[in-house]
């Protein structure tokens, strides 16, 4: 059964602060007149909102131009220096963090080689990084970590499901570790999701509101993006589709029982070891050279690709579909032109804007970028609890205080907006 939420006085004011600060942040510029527009609130309550915004140093007000009568026409802009967030993406092959600034652009970045068989020593090096991130921009306030990394292992399941080698991290309450360790709230994201934001924010993403994003790793997972926002499914486990069941003509015979795109499949069809493949300019190099194992692999998940892409589409309605991951570009785009033509769909239509199918824009950094931007979303977004707030905890927190950076405590000014 759906719950609603109420809408006393002090949700709506903390809602509709949270409304106007991301409106702002999506838009390149917006002036009053137009979030009114927008919002349907009344204009003095959009005076207030702003005010206060400008008032905390979250959003800068501006001349553009003139208006019609000379009236300077004055636009809305957040203020990028006013927050920062550190996205860390741990996979297989190691640890990538990102620090950016409140509009998503990267200020920073380190990476490390972890173990993915402590997860206590992952969260000590996890810690030390943000604190040296933070340090880059220390006059900066951190808004918060995000985290992308396979979730599968945070329940049991009937059967064994997930990426092989996180064992040690089934039941580990990561949020919950890291918070401890560097003292600042922590979201935890599949990493195909935080790709989606990644690429819904500075990617092939911007200025759509349906896609689903292919993430292929070690792993194979899908980003679903639903009116702006992930689509997360009952469990938070939408767009696990690694664990999908395919045609006896898709099986890979070469490697059988791994999952389908991965790097652990393709390394096992060229008998080397997944961290070596993974190495920069390795996959570039066989592709250089048309290695035959590495054409076997493309052949195969190109039709597995086709396949898919029908799926998904007659399922999901998207705009497009994204295919990234940590594959280098060449890898996905020949693997995306061999998937070409595609099968019958709700999707093929005579007239479209974006193709059916594409290569994300960001690379193999997507997931990280994305999990920068995880505590933007949770201070300053109405729909932050469409996000897997409670990935990682073994207790119910207060989210709304954990998160308030731009709704702020409740005041008496809340019964008034």
């Amino acid at each position: 059964m759906m719950t609603l939420a109420g809408s006393n006085h002090t949700f709506s004011g903390r809602y509709n602060r949270r409304l106007v600060f991301d409106l702002i942040r999506a838009g390149a510029g917006a002036s009053r007149r137009s979030l009114v527009e927008l919002t349907g609130l009344k204009p003095q309550t959009m005076s207030n909102i702003c005010k206060e915004l400008i008032d905390r140093s979250l959003v800068l007000e501006a001349v553009r131009q003139e208006g019609a009568r000379g009236a300077p026409l004055k636009e809305l802009r957040i203020r990028p220096e006013a927050g920062c967030g550190i996205g860390v993406h741990i996979d297989h092959h190691g640890l990538t963090a990102i620090l950016c600034d409140l509009t998503g652009r990267e200020l920073a970045r380190e990476a490390a080689d972890v173990r993915l068989d402590d997860p206590a020593e992952t969260a000590s090096v996890v810690a030390a990084i943000v604190q040296r991130l933070r340090s880059v921009v220390p006059e900066v306030p951190a808004w918060g970590v995000g985290v992308a990394m396979p979730t599968l292992q945070e329940a049991e399941f009937e059967h064994s499901v997930g990426p092989q080698g996180w064992g040690a991290w089934t039941g580990v309450p990561v949020a919950e570790t890291i918070e401890a360790a560097c003292g600042l709230p922590v979201i935890i994201e599949n990493d195909a999701t935080a790709a989606a934001l990644a690429e819904l924010g500075a990617g092939r993403g911007a200025g759509l509101s349906h896609y689903v994003h292919i993430f292929a790793g070690h792993g194979l997972g899908a980003g679903i993006i639903s009116e702006g926002m992930p689509f997360q499914g009952f469990m938070n486990n939408a767009g696990e589709i690694g664990l999908l069941t395919w045609p006896a003509d898709l099986v890979n015979p070469e490697a059988e029982g791994l999952t389908p795109f991965s790097i652990d499949e393709l390394a096992a069809m060229l008998g080397r070891d997944a961290r070596h493949i993974a190495a920069p300019g390795v996959l570039e190099q066989l592709y250089s050279q048309r290695n035959s194992a590495l054409m076997r692999w493309l052949d195969v998940n190109s039709r597995r690709l086709r396949l898919l892409v029908s799926l998904l589409e007659n399922i999901l309605d998207p705009q497009t579909i994204i295919v990234g991951g940590h594959f280098p570009s060449i890898v996905i785009h020949s693997l995306i032109d061999r998937a070409y033509p595609l099968l019958p769909s709700v999707s093929a239509r005579g007239q479209r804007e974006i193709p059916r199918l594409c290569a994300g824009a960001l690379g193999q950094e997507a997931a990280a970028a994305g999990a920068a931007m995880l505590p933007v979303i949770a201070h300053g977004s109405p729909s932050f609890r469409r996000l897997s707030l409670m990935r990682g905890r073994s207790r119910e927190i207060d989210f709304e205080s954990c998160f308030d950076r731009v709704a702020g405590a409740p005041s008496e000014k809340d019964a008034a907006l």
